[in-house]
């Protein structure tokens, strides 16, 4: 309102004794105008939301094949992608994403609770708290944050609660379908095993890979919706675990988690550093494998056929909604799954369990 009394009092033209800028040019001395090169060149800065801080630090790295460039004042941020993302390789030829996550001079304690995520249109906020927070414009694939000395200094809750989350959902817009699943192979044959959290996704699927098959993701596989047919694009670099993975397996015990991005205490394990695992980045899909560890009720596991209305059903569920055209593309792409032969599996013990699918690979 001040601002506006200010022009109000100050632009009016015309009569009844305010100014009338003709009457004001009509009496003003001839002045001479400095040439415009005698002004200094460097205005004067306001810049109360820091859009001048210099990001000096770069580098593109590429999340499932796809490119993110990512800028920051700080080389911690750069450290963390290259935990993330250190080992992927560029597969796809579209523009970069724009990412800039800052990181301020402020000393309070670092973020240790998951963020919150809401969006509306085309935007979508990541708010840990007033220090710690980014937002996505899901449009252009650009995104933006800051976040405290002390909370960048946490490259786990940085990495899985800020920084992945800044770009996965900027790539899955635009160019993928994720659904609830891991996914493996057997002598070439794809497997998604799909399954709602607790399942035992990554547990099975390390199972597998114990067994010599070739592993391709854990707890999320993404299809690229512009492809002839369903073909996984994996991340086979880790696998993410439950703390009571050490009961299941004994080089894991004595593990602890850590949190993640939607409050679930995880460990992480890096392929890298596992002997003798066969991994891909990439899978076909030919059969799909609900788990369903709750109903077992002991003996042999088994399959039962699921029909193409209920695997709808439980993939379309897990394509989570924006209010935007790619919404629909996305359920659209679910149809591309409806034509693959699908499963549940009733199970327990997780050796018998690879037995069977081994089975189904095979096409017993």
């Amino acid at each position: 309102m001040a601002f506006t009394r200010f022009l109000q009092h100050h632009c009016d033209y015309g009569s009844q004794g305010r100014y009338d800028r003709r009457d004001v040019m009509s009496t003003a001395p001839t002045l001479e105008r400095a040439p415009i090169e005698a002004f200094p060149r460097e205005p004067v800065t306001n810049d109360p939301l820091l859009t001048r801080i210099p990001l000096e630090y770069e580098a593109e790295f590429y999340p499932y094949n796809f490119p993110a460039r990512i800028r920051s004042n700080s080389p911690v941020i750069l450290q963390a992608a290259e935990v993330s993302w250190g080992t992927y390789k560029k597969r796809f030829d579209t523009p970069p994403l724009d990412i800039r996550l800052l990181v301020s001079e402020s000393s309070s304690p670092g973020r240790l609770e998951p963020p919150v995520f809401r969006s509306q249109g085309h935007l979508l906020s990541i708010v840990g708290d007033y220090e710690n927070f980014a937002s996505l414009d899901l449009r252009s694939g650009f995104s933006f944050g800051w976040v405290t000395a002390n909370t960048a200094a946490n490259t786990e809750y940085l990495r899985q609660c800020i920084l992945d989350v800044m770009i996965y959902p900027l790539i899955e817009i635009r160019h993928l379908l994720t659904v609830h699943a891991a996914c493996v192979m057997f002598q070439g044959k794809g497997i998604l095993l799909a399954g709602d959290s607790g399942a035992g996704k990554s547990s099975l699927a390390y199972a597998c890979a114990r067994r010599n098959w070739t592993y391709v993701s854990d707890d999320a596989s993404a299809f690229v919706r512009a492809a002839d047919r369903p073909i996984i694009i994996g991340h086979p670099q880790k696998f993410r675990f439950r703390e009571p993975v050490g009961e299941l397996f004994p080089e894991f015990r004595g593990l602890k988690s850590s949190i993640r991005a939607y409050g679930k205490p995880t460990i992480e394990i890096r392929t890298q550093a596992l002997d003798g695992f066969q991994t891909a980045d990439q899978s076909p899909v030919d059969r799909i494998v609900f788990l369903n560890r709750r109903d077992y009720q002991g003996g042999s596991p088994s399959l039962q056929a699921v029909s193409p209305e209920e695997i709808w059903k439980r993939f379309s569920f897990s394509v989570w909604v924006v209010q935007m055209p790619e919404f629909q593309e996305r359920l659209a792409a679910v149809e591309g799954l409806l034509g693959i032969p699908a499963y549940e599996m009733l199970y327990g013990d997780l050796d018998c369990a690879v037995d069977l699918l081994e089975s189904l690979a095979r096409g017993n």
